[in-house]
């Protein structure tokens, strides 16, 4: 697996609303981002992460903090780390969706 480069910048510090990277809604952000990077609808990214998708809607929209056994599944299928999950670290995600989610990033300030 190939890891961000430490000078990307971090690419997702917070959503507006809340700048804490470690928040709920920060951690439901990145796993969105983090699907639509990969291009999958949530049926999709269900079957490829092994949850059930009431499940992860509710990590996705912030109804519920995922738990570690989740997080891990989506860091075995996507290559993404629970640093990344939890705390936002861009250092560690492949390279190819650190460059995706940024893309994201950049449309959703340009929308706004």
């Amino acid at each position: 697996m190939l890891a961000a480069s430490a000078t990307l910048p971090r690419v997702m510090a917070a959503t507006s609303a809340d700048q804490n990277p470690e928040s709920n809604e920060a951690v439901a952000h990145r796993l969105k981002r983090t699907r639509e990077a990969m291009k999958l609808n949530q049926a999709a990214w269900c079957r490829l992460v092994g949850i059930d998708a009431p499940q992860w809607n509710n990590y996705e929209t912030g109804g519920r903090r995922i738990t570690i056994d989740a997080a891990l599944k989506v860091c075995k299928a996507t290559g993404v780390g629970l640093n990344w999950i939890y705390r936002g670290m861009a250092s560690d995600l492949p390279v190819n969706l650190a460059t995706a989610i940024q893309a994201l990033e950049r449309a959703a300030r340009k929308r706004s």
